[in-house]
């Protein structure tokens, strides 16, 4: 089935680019202009596993993963388009465009088939889908995700930017997986952080892409994705949901690909350097009869993405509550990795916490409860002999995204050294020995300060 040209396109009105209101997607767009929708020039091909830490590959040939652990996230319905808007060789290149999807939760009522056990994930890689009219090796996309953000609005700090050049590129659609292993790996929360609130604007999480390659006179752009109709036949509009199949959560869909949780018809587009281009925008609105067996009409305004994380139930068992810090939520201590001593695998995380907050994690073998103790506005957890985790690099504040994690991976602590007052200072993990652990952080309510603990973790060890 052949595809309409460019001429054939704008003749139908299908790339019209319109721009709605920053503040608000829902308000009625203006139109901005022909957009740089172009068909893509070839089948997407596999260009291999990108390894970001050492910034090798590992070649491979036909569809890609996931090699990595589950996908929690997916937006890969096919359009055989892609457009230069906000990237490159189109409309207010050089641009930050922003794409927005939803994460499995424990509490968010997701359409996807298998409840839920997470409400937070150690991201290992993502794969991405762009095609690049430029010279051999001249690609590049910096890739940011953003844990909490209103679809169409201005964006927020983001949780972590990752810049890759040096990327194919030759006139062709490349699909990549990049490896985050090794120090890359970052942590992001379902429902904005904040738990579940039943609204997108709260809920839904955004990552995206800005061309950092080197031959910005040709075009290059991201592959439209996300048609909803496309992804399964049987698809009755504003009637079934179907947005998160393929995830680690969800069953196949009916079609090639699928569509993003979440995902809406606009994405926005942030130009620095020419401020006035920045706005939301869409392709005309989406429409499509057709199902998975004909092009669109209107094309969906999403990009390709697809994250990977391991999904598997954390570690460690919730034995012990503390209150509300000054943020109105409790301090949450969780646990990921494997409870195999000889492993050492861990990373314990702390969220919910005030932005720059002290922290302290510290440890017994026994539980206990002290309600306030040194007049704390919290519970300690923890009796008898109790271990401080600080050492160098142990004790730090909590960042911007109200978080504080101590990562084996990364080197901050070990299973072998957990610390202790007697008969030594430490002691190593052993099958049957009971962990307890617990974090300590400043906290000020009214302008006084105090401080505040996380609930308590027990972890027995394998």
């Amino acid at each position: 089935m052949s595809l309409p040209s460019i001429a054939q396109l704008v003749l139908l009105g299908i790339p019209i680019l319109l721009a709605a209101s920053t503040a608000a997607a829902q308000q009625s767009p203006t139109a901005a202009g022909l957009a740089n929708v172009e068909v893509a020039p070839s089948t997407s091909k596999t260009a291999g596993v990108y390894h970001v830490s050492s910034g090798t590959w590992t070649r491979r040939s036909g569809q890609l993963g996931p090699t990595l652990p589950d996908i929690i996230y997916t937006n890969t319905a096919q359009s055989s388009y892609f457009s230069t808007a906000g990237a490159t060789g189109g409309f207010a290149p050089g641009s930050e465009n922003f794409d927005e999807g939803g994460l499995p939760g424990t509490t968010n009522g997701h359409p996807f088939a298998i409840g839920p056990d997470r409400d937070s994930y150690r991201v290992s890689g993502y794969q991405i889908n762009y095609c690049d009219m430029g010279a051999p090796q001249s690609g590049g996309w910096e890739i940011s995700f953003y844990e909490q953000y209103s679809p169409c609005t201005v964006n927020a700090a983001p949780i972590v930017r990752i810049n890759s050049t040096g990327l194919p590129a030759a006139g062709q659609c490349w699909l990549i997986e990049f490896d985050l292993s090794g120090g890359q790996e970052f942590d992001i929360a379902a429902d904005g952080g904040d738990g579940w609130d039943n609204d997108a604007d709260l809920d839904s999480f955004a990552w995206s892409f800005r061309y950092t390659g080197t031959d910005p006179s040709a075009g290059a752009g991201f592959l439209l994705t996300g048609d909803p109709e496309s992804t399964d036949p049987a698809y009755i509009p504003a009637a079934v949901s179907i947005g998160g199949f393929g995830t680690y959560y969800g069953g196949p869909g009916g079609c090639s690909g699928t569509t993003g949780y979440l995902a809406t018809d606009f994405w926005f587009l942030e130009d620095s350097a020419q401020p006035g281009n920045s706005g939301c925008y869409f392709f005309g609105g989406y429409s499509n009869q057709n199902g998975c067996g004909a092009p669109m009409f209107d094309i969906f305004s999403s990009f390709y993405m697809e994250i990977y994380a391991d999904a598997t139930a954390g570690i460690g068992i919730d034995y012990c509550q503390s209150t509300a810090n000054s943020t109105g939520a409790m301090t949450t201590l969780t646990a990921s990795g494997s409870a195999v001593a000889t492993d050492d695998t861990v990373e314990l995380l702390a969220s919910n916490l005030p932005v720059g907050a002290l922290c302290l994690m510290i440890t017994s073998q026994t539980q206990g409860f002290i309600s306030n103790p040194g007049n704390s506005a919290g519970n300690l957890c923890l009796f008898g002999d109790v271990g401080r985790f600080r050492q160098p690099g142990q004790v730090k504040v909590s960042g911007q995204d109200g978080r504080f994690s101590l990562s084996t991976t990364l080197g901050e602590w070990s299973t072998s050294v957990i610390p202790r007052t007697m008969p030594s200072l430490s002691y190593s993990a052993m099958t049957g020995i009971t962990s307890n652990f617990q974090l300590w952080h400043r906290d000020a309510v009214m302008g006084s300060v105090t401080s505040n603990f996380s609930n308590g973790l027990s972890i027995t060890w394998l």
